[in-house]
Parts: structure tokens; sequence; C-alpha cells
């Protein structure tokens, strides 16, 4: 218990740090900006049709070019991993080792939390003053979910799909709640081969590794699923982030062996994710302090 309460209080030093940081509120700003970009012409499509929205729109905003810009977000979240200034040094040395790399691990849980939940906050907040809170799809998710072309009648490009599978099979509030946890869980991956690759090379060669997945998700979502099949899929972990990207065995009979099935998407990320935990601790125990500089060196 004692260990645990040493991690908890280094991954709030390392939360603590954004109060520090321009990084994050500009984070903030432009995830805003852009969703309310992304989400204008709905918007617009509502007030013609006379509607109000329902607010859960953001289980289907994870298209390809979403998926790519919201990683891009994510590798601005953990840019700085792996999260060490002149002070950690000492910190470490007060800690201990292994408390502190645990609270390391805590932050990017509760970081990659935070950032779920501001996405999934800001894409009801910029639905405003369209918004309609109610515990139902509404006529306007459902009429797109069954018309993606419905918004040419008003001359609009809408840039957000609506998927009909969602809405058929998920209630509003079991996809707002399934949604955020793929997209948890891969942010949540995401940040920990950033950390983990950074802290093995001493380098920022973790957000290129992050990068490379980034690029390839939005390349097996745009052309690479046309050239190579849905198989593709298997070698592009962030793409299960999106509910578009998963085979819900209701809907259409059971997965078949190049479709990713939600257990399978789900274990995958989780098992890797530990295995990287695992080779963080490795390194990190191998690595010898500087307490000049607060950086790491063999």
């Amino acid at each position: 218990m004692h260990r645990f309460g040493l991690a908890a209080r280094c991954a709030w030093l390392t939360l603590a740090k954004w109060r520090a940081t321009p990084r994050i509120l500009t984070l903030l700003w432009v995830v805003m900006a852009f969703l309310a970009y992304h989400t204008h012409s709905l918007v617009r499509f509502a007030a013609a049709e006379g509607q109000p929205l329902a607010p859960w729109i953001f289980p289907h905003l994870l298209t390809p070019a979403m998926l790519l810009v919201s990683g891009a977000f994510t590798l601005l979240l953990f840019a700085d991993a792996p999260f060490m200034d002149r002070h950690t040094p000492f910190v470490i040395v007060r800690s201990g080792r292994l408390p502190w790399l645990t609270g390391q691990f805590l932050y990017i849980l509760t970081a990659s939390l935070l950032y779920t939940l501001a996405l999934a906050l800001g894409s009801i907040l910029v639905l405003l003053p369209s918004l309609d809170l109610r515990n139902d799809w509404g006529l306007i998710l459902k009429t797109l979910a069954g018309d993606s072309g419905a918004g040419r009648r008003h001359g609009l490009v809408l840039t957000v799909f609506i998927s009909d599978l969602v809405v058929r099979q998920f209630s509003p509030l079991q996809a707002m709640l399934i949604g955020m946890g793929l997209f948890w869980l891969t942010t949540v991956f995401t940040g920990l081969v950033i950390f983990t690759v950074n802290l093995a090379t001493r380098s920022s060669a973790g957000l290129f590794a992050a990068g490379a997945l980034v690029a390839m998700t939005y390349f097996a979502g745009i052309q690479g699923r046309f050239v190579f099949g849905d198989a593709i899929r298997f070698f592009t972990p962030l793409s299960w982030a999106s509910m578009h990207n998963i085979s819900w065995q209701d809907a259409g009979g059971p997965a078949g062996l190049t479709q990713i099935g939600p257990v399978f998407a789900v274990c995958s990320q989780a098992a890797v994710s530990l295995l990287l935990v695992f080779l963080a601790i490795i390194v990190f125990l191998r690595q010898d302090l500087e307490i000049m500089g607060g950086q790491l060196h063999e």
C-alpha cells in the first residue's frame, strides 16, 4: 500500500506539470476548434431540417481522417515522454525506481482518460445550440444513418458519417461507453509505445514509432484495405479505436478470419500494453541515474 501511495504521488507530480506548460492548454483549444470545424456541416444540416441534434456523435466520429487527427493529438499529449526534468532524479531517489515508474504508468492511464473525456465532452458541446439531451439517437442521426447523402438536399457535404450498424445495434449510452472505452485503450497503448521506446533509446524515437502507427492506420482506412483486404487491420491496432472497424457478431454473423472482433481487439491491445510495461521496467531498472541535468544514461 505504501508503494502504491508513492506511485500515485509520482503520477500526480507528473500530472501537475500540466499547469506549467502551454502544450496541454493549446492541445485542448486545438481539439475543440477541430471538433467545431468537423461538426459544423452537421449542425447546419440539423438547422436546415429544423430538428435538434442528439448528443451521441462520439461513436461515429472516428473515421480514417479523424483517427489520423486524433492520433496526432495523442502524439502531442505524450510528446514529453518519459516525463523527466531536472528534478526527476531526486524524486526517483526519494521514492524508489519502481514506484516512480509505476507512477508514470498511472499517469499515462489518467492522461488518456482525461483526453478521452475531453474529446467526448467536446463532441457534445460543439453541437450547441442545436443540442437536445435525450436518451435516443434522434431524428437527425437516424436519418443520416439510413441516408449518408441526405446533406446534399441542402447543399451540404457532411464530414461526420453516422454508422447504421451502430445505431441499429446499440443504444446511445452503450455506444458512447463502448466507443470511449476503445478510444481510451488505444490512447493508453499509444502512450506506452512512445514512453517505452523513448525510454529505451533515450531519444524521441517513440514519437516516430507511434507516428508510423498513426500513418499506417490512415493508409489502411483509405487505400490499404482495397489493396491488401480487411486483413491489414490486424497490423493497424490504432484503427481498433473506432467502432466502425470492429466486427460485432450480432450484426451479420460471427467475425471472420479477416475481421477484428471486440474481444480480440481489447485482449490484444491489453496484452501488448502489458508487454510494453514489462519491457519499460526491464530497461529502466538497468539504467543508471545521472543527478546533474536530470537525465538517464548507462
